[in-house]
């Protein structure tokens, strides 16, 4: 059974040429292989039109469009048929820093209770980052922040799960319902044993790789069958952090190419 679920590029890897020349970079993720553009952000109303109409133009479709503040983002995705919209995600810094209480996910859960309910108005699902660095670093994060925030959903960020010595496959298990998108990407540190999300150096000790080339035990094939098993409907994104030995283009393309070689 073919999964109900959309594979979308991520365009953070192409860096400041996707604002120089949109319509080569656009061009390029379509001719990957992929349905669905993510790393697009429109200013005003007017803008979000013609960025739809220069991804409709190569079959793609935006995904998760950032905007201006959050309520904008949330109108953005709205309009464009989306069914969830990323909202700020709270940092740990401002919320108990390295070792966050439970008190502390209680008062970053009751900081978005406004823009949750905004978003529940119009049905769309509103969604926090799992990022190193926010109050969703591991799995046991998520299951807190969620819980005291009852209509928050999940950005189920691979990496970043990895990073944090998470199992994104226990998160699929635990938090199925909640997922309302997800971004796919492989990690490598250069001593698995020892790496630390806080203390190790990233980019040097540890680092994004492209799918199947980390070291930390992802197995892509089992979260996309986990995600099929949930019954998960969103858009799955193929997100690379970072540049990689690769031209942009090329690392999309061996990243469509993995997942193709997977069945999906």
């Amino acid at each position: 059974m073919a999964a109900k679920f959309k594979i979308a590029c991520h365009l953070i890897t192409w860096g400041g040429e996707q604002r120089r020349d949109p319509e080569k970079v656009l061009r390029e993720v379509a001719e990957a292989g992929y349905e669905g553009v993510e790393g697009l952000a429109a200013s005003s109303p007017e803008e979000l039109v013609e960025l739809a109409k220069l991804a409709a133009k190569y079959g793609l479709h935006i995904v998760n469009v950032g905007a201006p503040d959050p309520r904008m983002r949330i109108d953005f995705n709205l309009t464009l048929g989306n069914d969830a919209a990323e909202i700020p995600a709270c940092r740990r810094a401002d919320f108990g820093g390295l070792n966050p209480t439970d008190e502390d996910f209680k008062r970053a859960a009751d900081s978005l209770k406004e823009l949750i309910e905004y978003a529940q108005q119009f049905n769309v699902k509103p969604f926090h980052h799992a990022h190193r660095g926010t109050m969703i670093e591991t799995v046991e994060d998520a299951v807190k922040l969620l819980n005291y925030a009852p209509g928050l959903y999940l950005l189920l960020d691979t990496g970043h799960l990895l990073a944090g010595r998470s199992n994104p496959l226990e998160a699929i298990e635990k938090l199925g319902d909640r997922i309302a998108h997800v971004h796919l990407k492989d990690f490598y540190a250069e001593d698995p044993e020892t790496w630390d999300n806080h203390k190790s150096k990233w980019w040097e000790e540890g680092r994004f790789e492209e799918l199947g080339k980390g070291n930390m035990g992802l197995d892509v094939k089992a979260v996309l069958q986990g995600l099929e098993r949930i019954g998960y409907e969103g858009w799955v994104t193929v997100e690379q952090d970072r540049p990689t030995h690769h031209p942009p283009a090329e690392t999309a393309r061996i990243n469509r190419e993995y997942l193709r070689s997977l069945g999906y």
